[in-house]
């Protein structure tokens, strides 16, 4: 009767010892799952703002802005950018006098499903990038990871104060808007129950240069 106690004993220990291990396997692959996740938006977020940063520094770039307005109208009627083109000049200094091309370049946001972030279902979003030389053919040019749950972009005057229709207000006034503001969120590629970090926002005001 001993002998079968205290294998029933060991049975018990050898099980509680499993489950323990198998809980710590489970919360540390949780762990790795929500690093990895956590790691992979913010990566995807800088990479995004940081050629967006450098296409909207140049918007009106080598251009007389007194007889072309360097961008299209970015806000849609629902408060939010879903196409926005603006323009520079690129300046050809090897021949006299200097040639000029004009750049256009374009983002187009698409539609790319949904995900379930936080208990909600939120659509998601990447932004198409393509440019054209003179009036040329489009040609893609790279985009944003499909993460996007927000973008916008907003044309700003020189008291940093949204500008509601900045094609209208830049013609009548070359000097109306001063500044971009880009601003969006992420989501998170996958997620866990306990998962700390579901969303990364991104917001940035840029100086028009000229």
């Amino acid at each position: 009767m001993n002998l079968i106690f205290d294998h029933l004993s060991a049975a018990l220990v050898g099980a509680t010892v499993m489950m323990m291990l198998l809980m710590l396997q489970m919360r540390l692959t949780g762990m790795s799952i929500e690093q990895t996740s956590t790691y992979m938006v913010k990566n995807q977020a800088s990479n995004l703002a940081t050629w967006l940063e450098e296409d909207l520094l140049q918007i009106g770039e080598n251009m007389d802005l007194t007889k072309t307005i360097p961008f299209t109208n970015p806000v849609d009627s629902a408060g939010v950018t879903t196409t926005f083109s603006f323009f520079r000049d690129s300046l050809d200094t090897s021949v006299i006098p200097p040639d000029t091309f004009r750049i256009e370049t374009r983002y187009e946001l698409k539609k790319m499903g949904s995900r379930i972030t936080g208990g909600d279902t939120l659509d998601v979003y990447r932004i198409a990038r393509s440019f054209r030389v003179d009036g040329g053919p489009w040609k893609a040019s790279g985009g944003s990871a499909p993460a996007l749950g927000f973008f916008k972009i907003e044309m700003l005057n020189g008291d940093a104060v949204p500008v509601a229709d900045p094609v209208a207000a830049a013609t009548a006034d070359p000097k109306a808007i001063r500044n971009t503001r880009v601003r969006f969120f992420m989501v998170t590629p996958f997620e866990t129950a306990t998962t700390a970090i579901r969303r990364v926002y991104y917001g940035s005001t840029l100086l028009i240069p000229n």
